[in-house]
């Protein structure tokens, strides 16, 4: 994993569109939502 500043996010952030305010907060509530899920996901179990 790659450890990026505030204003590296940003600028990351910048390259995908996602520029205004109310952009960011949709991005960060989807992706902690992706998160929370992927989470709480429990692995299936191999034979």
């Amino acid at each position: 994993m790659v450890a990026l500043r505030s204003c590296e996010i940003l600028d990351e952030l910048k390259k995908l569109g996602i520029e205004l305010p109310s952009d960011l907060i949709e991005y960060i509530s989807e992706y902690s939502e992706y998160c929370s899920r992927r989470d709480s996901t429990p692995e299936k179990v191999k034979d």
